[in-house]
């Protein structure tokens, strides 16, 4: 049996730094994360361990230190640390961090902002806060066409949450096109996304059985699963090795491997160790 492991497979560059930084808190009393840093129960469970708990507003516990999530916040957030004086540890992916940037310089300038992307994702909802929560929030051409914006007489930027499908936003860039709405768009797709998507496509159209590795709550994980979907009908969304069993593989020649940018290694090397077991 052969095994195939996406290059691409596991932590991202922003995932990494944002966990390596909240360990370094590991050893100072008082310091949380604003919401779980990642979407992995496993690393949030680590953190936990040596103290480092998310909450979900200020208030709820005596702050010292409080640890941004890697998807980025409200402005409000950082208003109301400082105004506590909570030290902030910043731990946004800096692809995020620009998506901030670009919004709020937009929005200031008098354009409307529309996001493809989850309005319920919490990078969707701290991108949202940089234009005070003014943003019109689209999952699909379909949620577009339902806004009318044709009949503003206003300028628009479009920005996409950094791990949707490139075809989502291609497709909504179309349907602005094809009103002759004035927009710019500037893609905010990181290209780390892009590359894991485009690479479990090539691998789930040459194996038997598909493995997608990640946490239900990552929406980076699931566009992988639903695209391995497309091409392997045997693909598999777990969160980790317990998920596993040996029937799965029966008569199987080939498996796939990916995993979502916020699920460490230490997992993919259990999945792996447990098809080596099997297949020896």
């Amino acid at each position: 049996m052969e095994i195939i492991i996406a290059k691409t497979a596991g932590f991202c560059f922003g995932v990494k730094r944002a966990v390596d930084m909240a360990f370094e808190y590991a050893s100072s009393q008082g310091t949380y994360t604003y919401g779980p840093i990642i979407h992995n129960e496993v690393v949030i469970k680590s953190l936990e361990d040596k103290g480092i708990k998310p909450i979900e507003t200020i208030g709820d516990e005596p702050v010292k230190n409080l640890i941004i999530r890697s998807h980025g916040v409200s402005p409000k957030v950082y208003i109301e640390g400082k105004e506590k004086g909570i030290a902030i540890v910043d731990a946004t992916c800096p692809y995020v961090k620009k998506i901030h940037r670009y919004v709020q310089q937009y929005f200031e300038k008098g354009y409307g902002i529309i996001i493809a992307g989850n309005k319920d994702h919490p990078e969707i909802q701290g991108i949202n806060g940089w234009a005070n929560e003014s943003c019109f929030i689209v999952k699909d051409k379909e949620a577009l066409n339902e806004l009318q914006l044709e009949h503003t007489n206003k300028k628009y930027l479009l920005v996409a949450q950094t791990t949707y499908k490139k075809q989502v936003v291609d497709e909504i860039v179309g349907v602005l096109k094809e009103k002759g709405i004035d927009f710019e768009y500037i893609n905010t797709i990181c290209n780390a996304t892009k590359e894991r998507q485009e690479e479990v496509v090539e691998i789930a159209k040459q194996v038997d059985v598909m493995l997608v590795l990640g946490s239900k709550k990552s929406s980076n994980s699931l566009k992988l699963f639903e695209l391995s979907q497309r091409h392997c009908d045997k693909s598999y969304f777990i969160g980790d090795v317990s998920e596993l069993m040996s029937e799965l593989f029966n008569d199987c020649e080939k498996i796939g491997i990916t995993a979502g940018a916020s699920t460490p290694a230490s997992v993919i090397q259990e999945v792996i160790s447990f098809l080596e077991k099997i297949t020896h």
